[in-house]
């Protein structure tokens, strides 16, 4: 891999950068619209919180296959298909009429997010040198949360006045907008004189014995499992507990996605520019950070001010879902660039177990214990658990 020239590499950026926004609208802006979708289908709370979860069985499945097949074929054509993919599951689930049928059509659409994700992150370090990459693929990552910020935004607004299906079908909309933009623009990047060959068929898979990426994937499944946790029920829970209305409790929702764009950006500088390259230390803020907001939403009731709701959410934000672009950049790294696509996948496909069974454990244990509290309180010393994991990780600079 190489830095590409100067003006096409910011190009590249900026159409990975959109793709990854588009993507993200319908399938992380449904929490926000999650009281509609119970209500037209006579959910239970727990059911409520499981969008996410089926979402990222899809990314669990396909992460390591689609970034072993980007480090062999390239990444146009997976780029492409996953937005498709997504896109057309989106407009079945509009579609769907029962519970049952919107839970495996929201499988098959997180399918091409498993193909988009790790994809996109090859692209951008491709493209940029290693003094800049934790920044660009954490700049990169800002889509993740600024789709989250505009769907929990836009969707509350169009599912009231639309219904909940339109409010999907718009978000798959966009998504093929994005497709269409890839599929014409984008290209990789030049290969240096004497560069190596494509990786033989099943290098990819060796990443599966390296022990320092099975530490940070298993540790970021539970970063993962914590900051879906906080998207699924942060709406829920300031509606159920706080007293909120359904487009109150998306703005606090969207201004955690905010917060969660400017970590993204800031953690990657850091690592970076601060820290000396250092990818652990910002993981390590991140998690301490999240573990704190976990306690601190346990005890935020009804009588708790706007000021503090704003407080705690962009906070959460920042450290709760601003640490991914690091965590991209580490994984990547470990392995070497012959399989950077594949390292990728692979932590993606841990962390979707985490996104996947998180949230409906944790809304049957709110069931279970007739509240809230005690399940956030677990949040924190899972976090806890994961930070252990990432304190035992032998970083590594591998890249030239």
């Amino acid at each position: 891999m190489t830095a590409g020239p100067g003006r096409e590499r910011y190009t590249i950026l900026a159409l990975v950068l959109a793709a990854q926004t588009f993507a993200n609208v319908g399938p992380l802006g449904f929490p926000a619209i999650a009281a509609l979708v119970r209500d037209d289908l006579g959910l239970t709370l727990t059911q409520a919180g499981s969008f996410l979860s089926a979402y990222y069985v899809g990314p669990m499945l396909m992460s390591l296959p689609a970034g072993a097949m980007a480090d062999r074929w390239g990444v146009k054509r997976t780029l492409v298909l996953g937005q498709v993919v997504i896109a057309g599951g989106l407009v079945a689930v509009a579609l769907s009429g029962s519970y049952a049928v919107l839970i495996v059509l929201m499988m098959v659409s997180g399918v091409g997010y498993g193909m988009l994700n790790p994809t996109s992150t090859k692209a951008i370090i491709g493209w940029f040198p290693p003094s800049q990459r934790a920044t660009v693929v954490g700049l990169k990552q800002v889509g993740f949360p600024f789709g989250a910020m505009l769907g929990a935004a836009l969707l509350p607004v169009l599912g009231l006045a639309l219904g909940w299906r339109w409010a999907v079908v718009a978000s798959a909309a966009l998504i093929a907008v994005g497709a269409l933009a890839s599929a014409a623009l984008y290209r990789d990047a030049p290969a240096p004189p004497g560069a190596a060959a494509p990786p033989a068929r099943g290098a990819a898979w060796q990443v599966l014995a390296d022990r320092d990426l099975w530490l940070v994937a298993v540790a970021t499944l539970i970063f993962a499992a914590v900051q879906t946790v906080w998207m699924a029920y942060l709406a829920l829970y300031l509606q159920g507990v706080v007293g909120l209305s359904l487009l109150a409790a998306s703005r606090y929702l969207a201004l955690a996605q905010a917060g969660g764009m400017a970590g993204r950006v800031v953690f990657g500088v850091l690592s970076d520019r601060v820290f000396g390259g250092s990818r652990r230390l910002p993981l390590a803020i991140a998690g301490c950070g999240t573990a704190v907001c976990s306690v601190a939403i346990a005890f935020t009731g009804g009588a708790s001010s706007a000021a503090w709701l704003v407080v705690l959410c962009a906070v959460f934000g920042f450290v709760g879902i601003g640490w991914n672009g690091v965590q991209h950049t580490l994984m990547a790294e470990l392995a070497g660039p012959g399989a950077a696509g594949a390292s990728v996948g692979f932590g993606l496909a841990l962390s979707s177990i985490g996104v996947t069974v998180a949230p409906p454990v944790f809304g049957a244990l709110v069931e279970w214990a007739g509240g809230y509290r005690g399940p956030w309180i677990g949040l924190a010393v899972t976090m806890a658990a994961g930070l252990g994991l990432l304190a035992r990780v032998r970083e590594r600079r591998r890249f030239a």
